[in-house]
């Protein structure tokens, strides 16, 4: 199905029957060379030969989303999203809008994908997928109004609808709207008087509320229906009413939001964000403390939601504790390794941290997956030269450099990069930009180099933790300890370096003289 779809997506590049022009011919092999290119994962060569096809055919959709494609792949989100409008705009079909949601969705334009999936109901009313989407959109714009009422709509049409009843439900109770979360239970058992499951939903809700009465009654009208339900009958046994537990803190209330297990998530996530954002720009470490507390138990009531672990290593990230940061990231990626920017994240925070062993391992199976991101293979490069490999690392940044060729900012950011492996294969020091190096002039880079002419080590084993498992950085420290007498301490760090897998060649002469 997969291959017809794309069959048909190019038909506007193939020749109808009758005679070819020059011009079709050349244009053909023009777009047969693109896709060679793009096929070979040289991305940037790709899209500059889509972009001189469209300038002939600006509104030829075949090749408009091809570009989105490359552009996508390239990281270039905004451009992606461009050329896929304008193939949309040219010729609408399910293929187009299916990606062009995808990639509202993984560049947070909610409200755009929204409005994509509010067209597509204009044009098929009768599709309940198309509903659900711009509802799901919808909630994760935080717009749970909007997305209640597209429910309504979708009810409108169809009528009562179980999982859509289920979803308002939860809504409303993030809402805090207690009566039409019970409204929606209540209208959703009276449609399905026969469904005990519907019932059972129910009578939780009335549990979790402190309903011990109104629980007991829906257990017995369960009972009624079915008296073998085992269920009811032990329920029946303890309907008391549930503490929420909360302590009384200023968080009570959306701790006990966060606990509920029949709230949508991203409802959830949507109340943390804000706060995590403010984090990020005020290192409030006091904020983000309470904010810990609140996205472990998010944790603990969806474990097996990558969402979950990946709001919690942003928050950790935010606040400075990588190490916890790079856990919850590999957490998420165990859940679902198929969202490219936990994996530049964790590539950023194992980086930043000297995490150089995870580096490289998280690096070459990010590469597997996505070939075609610049990123991936600078981070590879970090990884290699950290162990003093610099001939793979030079060949991996090499290879990031052909991608962003056409990005003059990135080019000159992996032009200084190139300066500075160099600098560190040779033991040379020289003029560089370390803003433009990976992670800044703090990061673990440009901190090697400006350590490594006269090494300070208290500000070297500052830098130091259990995790670090940088190479270069140990061989460093070891350098400052063995010159200031400390052989053990020496000793001991060039071991480490050793076990993290060091192609120095000083190291093993190091090692032999204490």
């Amino acid at each position: 199905m997969r291959l017809l779809a794309l069959l048909l997506l190019l038909s506007p590049l193939l020749p109808a029957q009758g005679e070819v022009t020059e011009l079709e011919v050349k244009q053909q092999a023009q777009f047969i060379e693109a896709k060679r290119e793009a096929l070979l994962g040289k991305t940037e060569e790709a899209i500059t030969l889509f972009r001189t096809l469209l300038e002939a055919e600006p509104k030829n959709d075949a090749i408009l989303f091809e570009l989105a494609r490359l552009e996508h792949a390239a990281g270039n989100s905004s451009a992606a999203i461009d050329a896929l409008r304008q193939a949309y705009a040219a010729r609408p079909n399910d293929v187009y809008a299916a990606f062009l949601a995808e990639l509202y969705q993984s560049s947070g334009r909610y409200q755009e994908g929204a409005d994509l999936y509010a067209e597509l109901i204009t044009q098929n009313p009768a599709a309940a997928e198309n509903y659900l989407e711009r509802a799901a959109f919808q909630v994760r714009d935080q717009d749970i109004r909007g997305a209640i009422k597209t429910y309504e709509e979708l009810e409108a049409r169809s009528g009562i609808n179980p999982e859509v009843s289920r979803r308002k439900h939860t809504l409303y109770l993030g809402m805090g709207d207690q009566k039409r979360a019970e409204r929606e239970l209540v209208v959703l058992v009276e449609a399905f008087p026969q469904q005990i499951s519907y019932r059972h939903l129910l009578a939780g809700y009335y549990a979790s509320q402190g309903e011990d009465k109104e629980a007991r009654r829906v257990y017995g009208d369960i009972l009624t229906i079915e008296p073998a339900d085992v269920r009811a009958q032990l329920a029946l046994q303890d309907a008391g009413p549930q503490s929420s537990g909360t302590g009384g803190t200023d968080d009570s209330e959306l701790m006990a939001l966060l606990a509920r297990t029949d709230v949508d998530l991203d409802l959830k996530i949507g109340k943390l964000l804000p706060m995590i954002q403010q984090v990020a720009s005020t290192n409030d470490r006091a904020l983000a403390d309470r904010l810990l507390a609140l996205t472990t138990e998010l944790r603990r009531v969806h474990p097996d939601a990558a969402k979950a672990a990946a709001i919690e290593g942003d928050l950790y990230y935010h606040s400075g504790r990588l190490t916890e940061a790079a856990a919850a990231y590999e957490a998420t990626l165990k859940l679902d390794d198929t969202v490219y920017p936990v994996w530049e994240q964790l590539l950023a925070t194992l980086y930043l941290n000297n995490q150089s062993v995870a580096l490289r391992e998280y690096a070459e199976e990010a590469l597997d997956i996505f070939p075609n991101r610049p990123s991936v293979y600078v981070h590879y490069a970090l990884g290699e030269a950290f162990r003093g490999d610099f001939g793979e690392a030079n060949s991996l940044l090499q290879q990031a450099q052909l991608m962003v060729s056409a990005s003059p900012d990135a080019a000159a950011a992996l032009e200084e990069f190139a300066k500075a492996l160099k600098q560190v294969e040779d033991g040379k020091d020289g003029k560089l930009d370390t803003a433009l190096l990976p992670g800044g002039p703090t990061a673990p880079l440009a901190f090697y180099l400006s350590q490594r002419a006269q090494p300070d080590a208290p500000a070297l084993l500052a830098a130091d933790q259990p995790e670090n498992t940088n190479a270069l950085l140990l061989e460093l420290m070891g350098d400052a300890q063995s010159s200031a007498g400390n052989k053990a301490a020496a000793a001991d760090l060039y071991q480490r370096a050793k076990a993290a897998g060091s192609k120095s060649a000083t190291l093993a002469q190091k090692i032999a003289q204490l």
